[in-house]
């Protein structure tokens, strides 16, 4: 009897141990995102770099408004609050003033774990990607949100977010790479202003970047 009572509890911690818990994504990594917004009126594919021990990202993105194609180029340096629009076509870059602060990607501590599913086929090894879904609130901007993260090395696979002002924005990430690929990513092209940021510049953040008024 003490041993059938034993082999239940080992079964029964194994059992709590196995659900995963928060994660942070690794530090340095570049990859790719489509987005669809605004009831499917804004749709984008872009590529992106992400350093989060700079807080620092690089956002280029295809987007379609209302049938219209846009070319969107930001640069995001949290650290000193701002961000550039950048235009290569044209040579011009906008700096403005970046409200938000630094949040690096990762599953929030108070998320609550909803399941865990397998992408593709776990009959051939090599076909199957583990992941993870967490929903939550972010109660100071009004937010709620739904993340679906790899669990080895809590990669973004999906995102949907939602706030009052910017409604459901849903997030696909792929084509991931470890590491930094092109540090330049990270530096002001030479025809973007230099000056530190003043009161007179415009604000935004990067929802309300995303979501241009056109």
């Amino acid at each position: 009897m003490r041993s059938i009572i034993l082999i239940f509890i080992s079964s029964l911690s194994c059992s709590i141990s196995a659900q995963p818990r928060p994660c942070e994504s690794p530090t340095l990594y570049v990859g790719s995102v489509s987005m669809t917004a605004a009831d499917g009126i804004i749709t984008s594919a872009a590529s992106y770099s992400y350093d989060a021990h700079a807080q620092q990202i690089r956002f280029r993105n295809y987007m379609t408004v209302f049938n219209e194609s846009i070319t969107m180029d930001l640069l995001l340096l949290f650290k000193q609050g701002v961000m550039y629009e950048i235009d290569y076509s044209r040579l011009s870059c906008q700096k403005k003033v970046l409200e938000s602060s630094f949040h690096p990607t990762r599953v929030p501590a108070d998320a609550v774990f909803m399941g865990q599913v397998i992408l593709g086929t776990m009959s051939v090894p090599g076909l199957g990607l583990l992941t993870n879904s967490w929903v939550g609130e972010i109660p100071e901007i009004q937010a709620q949100y739904m993340l679906t993260f790899t669990e080895f090395t809590c990669l973004p696979v999906s995102a949907m977010v939602f706030t009052p002002q910017t409604g459901w924005i849903t997030f696909s990430f792929y084509n991931h790479l470890l590491g930094v690929q092109n540090p330049q990513d990270f530096v002001p092209p030479f025809f973007c202003p230099k000056a530190a940021p003043e009161e007179h510049l415009p604000k935004t953040n990067f929802l309300k970047a995303l979501r241009p008024s056109h």
